[in-house]
C-alpha cells in the first residue's frame, strides 16, 4: 500500500504549524519586550524503489529573533529597557526566577518594584522595596535608587536589576 499520504500530511502540518507562528508574531507585535518566533523548513528526500520523486518536511530551524527592537521614550522613570541581550529577573509565584524583556515596572502594594503582570523584580539581593514616598530613579547600569519626597534630600541605592 502506497503511503503518499503520509507524505504529503507532514507538508500540511507543517504549513499550519508556521500559520500558528505568523499569527502569533502578528497578535504580540506590540507587545513591550516582544521577540518573534522563527520557523524554517526544509525537504528531507525519501530513499527507496520508487521515492525519488517524495519528500518529508521537516522544521529546520525554529527559534526566537533576539535582535533589538526601537526604544520608545515614555517619561516614565520606571520604565526601562535592555540594551543588547539579556533578559530581566522576575520572582514567578511558585518562587522560581522566571525572565522578561517587558521594562514597564511599577510600584505595586508593599512598595515592591514589579512588572505589570505582579511579579517582583529581582535585584542582585532578592525583590526590590521601595520605601514609602520617594521618588524611584533607575541609572544605566541597572541601579535603583529612592529619594525621599519630603525632608533630607538623600539618595538611598536599593539595589541593582538583575539581568
Amino acid at each position: 500500500m502506497d503511503r503518499l499520504i503520509y507524505v504529503a500530511m507532514t507538508g500540511a502540518r507543517h504549513a499550519l504549524e508556521a500559520q500558528a507562528t505568523v499569527a502569533h508574531n502578528l497578535a504580540n507585535v506590540s507587545s513591550s519586550g516582544f521577540r518573534a518566533q522563527l520557523n524554517s523548513l526544509r525537504a528531507v528526500h525519501l530513499f527507496g524503489d520508487g521515492m525519488p520523486t517524495r519528500a518529508y518536511v521537516v522544521d529546520s530551524t525554529t527559534g526566537s529573533d533576539f535582535r533589538p527592537g526601537t526604544i520608545q521614550q515614555t517619561g516614565n522613570a520606571l520604565d526601562v529597557a535592555i540594551m543588547g541581550k539579556g533578559f530581566f529577573a522576575v520572582q514567578l509565584p511558585s518562587g522560581r526566577e522566571g525572565y522578561t524583556r517587558a521594562g514597564t515596572l511599577r510600584v505595586g502594594e508593599g512598595g515592591i518594584l514589579e512588572t505589570p503582570q505582579g511579579f517582583p523584580v529581582l535585584g542582585d539581593g532578592g525583590p526590590i522595596t521601595v520605601p514609602p514616598e520617594a521618588n524611584v530613579t533607575i541609572a544605566k547600569d541597572g541601579t535603583v535608587s529612592a529619594t525621599p519626597t519630603t525632608g533630607k534630600n538623600t539618595v538611598n541605592v536599593l539595589g541593582r536589576l538583575k539581568l
